[in-house]
């Protein structure tokens, strides 16, 4: 586990962890893709994307580069490079993030910008205030660092209605997701404030649930000391290794395939379900709305490679589930209003065949504990051009698009 090993060890040692020299390399798939040439290599790159049927794309620290290109060569596999330095990628777009000035009030926020944690929750806070006749904030549990996790509910009144429940930024470093939901709650707000018809419908008839950042700690820490960070904050007693995988520290078919027991890795599935307090915190917050609300929708904001994934997650082999047409049929309903904002295209489909198979994540225990019909994970821009490093000027378009799949989502899931 060498590369990954000294990723994690560089994390305890200095105050920010650099990445100068690594490469992102893109590597084709074969038309009959042997992929045992993955496990050889797991241990000493960092997979950003392994989607079946697409190129695979891998971080590669510069004293392996050689070793890998060799190998990459020896099994004739095309590839490319994606991204030359990963360090400077970074220093470019914090240069424009540091000379920054504070947003002062909901009126001078940027949602074109990213935003810090302590931006994020104060416009929570603003949201509430500012729309206080549609948007109340609640707070999910705190942080193993003893953040506030908090979201907003956005409703015109009554009593148990259905509720869509949404959650970004469960994976630190993938910033796009909280700027895309915190965009897709502006939007709605705005419309609903507009007496736009079809939003106004759709609020009369579910109470929207909303966390723009639920990996606080894992967030902040982004911002402090390591971009690229992934995992939750928590120490591991007994290792040199810091945290879990929140999305596969969930309470169904927890430590399965595409999960690892080792805490050094970006897939550790934590020690037992529910090891995490941030996914704990959801799992009683849900739980507890579930008594006498349905949770009609869930779903989990991700990033990259524009995907509208559907359970099942733990196995590419297990039987489709019972509303699989109808979740089906929304995924399709929700990519194709996508495509017509910026003719972005992304595709849908079961989350374990489209992906990868991952245990312990929550669209799988959304729907099948939760019992939220049409659960989610959706992989936001983009198909690989700067994956996790998505630039500040594709923010607003990403909000645009999924806003736009937002509405056709929620008006299939009231009407099915």
């Amino acid at each position: 586990m060498r590369g990954i090993l000294m990723l994690a060890l560089a994390v305890l040692v200095a105050a920010e962890t650099r990445y100068d020299g690594f490469k992102v390399l893109r590597i084709e798939p074969l038309e009959i893709l042997d992929s045992t040439w993955l496990s050889d290599i797991e241990s000493k790159v960092e997979f950003w994307s392994n989607v079946p049927g697409r190129p695979v794309d891998i971080m590669v620290p510069p004293e392996l580069e050689d070793e890998i290109v060799s190998f990459l060569r020896s099994k004739k596999l095309d590839f490319s490079l994606m991204i030359g330095d990963v360090q400077a990628v970074i220093d470019g777009q914090r240069s424009t993030m540091r000379s920054r000035t504070r947003t002062q009030g909901l009126a001078d926020f940027k949602y074109d910008q990213y935003n810090t944690y302590d931006q994020i929750n104060q416009w929570v806070s603003d949201m509430a205030t500012e729309h206080s006749d549609v948007v109340t904030k609640f707070t999910v549990t705190q942080s193993y660092e003893k953040r506030l996790i908090d979201g907003i509910k956005i409703s015109t009144g009554g009593n148990n209605k259905p509720v869509i429940w949404f959650e970004g930024g469960i994976h630190a470093r993938e910033w796009i997701s909280p700027a895309t939901v915190m965009l897709i709650s502006k939007f709605l707000v705005e419309d609903l404030k507009n007496s736009d018809p079809q939003v106004v419908q759709l609020v009369n008839y579910f109470d929207f649930y909303i966390v723009p950042s639920l990996n606080v700690d894992g967030y902040a820490f982004t911002w402090s000391d390591d971009r690229l960070w992934r995992k939750t904050r928590r120490p591991n007693p007994g290792y040199g290794c810091i945290g879990t995988d929140p999305n596969r520290n969930w309470p169904y078919k927890w430590g399965g395939s595409g999960t690892s027991p080792w805490p050094c890795s970006i897939t550790y599935h934590g020690g037992k379900a529910l090891s995490e307090v941030e996914v704990k915190g959801v799992v009683d917050f849900l739980t507890n709305l579930s008594v006498g609300n349905e949770i009609r929708m869930f779903i989990d904001w991700h990033s990259y490679s524009q995907l509208w994934m559907a359970p099942w997650s733990f196995s590419s082999s297990e039987q489709n589930p019972v509303d699989w047409l109808d979740q089906s049929n929304l995924g399709q309903a929700a990519v194709q209003a996508l495509e017509e904002v910026h003719g972005t295209t992304f595709v849908s489909g079961m989350s374990a065949k489209l992906l990868y198979e991952a245990s312990g994540a929550s669209c799988d225990w959304g729907y099948a504990v939760l019992g939220a019909k049409y659960s989610y994970v959706v992989e936001l821009r983009d198909k690989g051009n700067y994956g996790f490093l998505l630039p500040e000027d594709q923010i607003m378009a990403s909000g645009e698009e999924a806003y736009k799949a937002t509405l056709a989502a929620v008006e299939y899931a009231m009407n099915n």
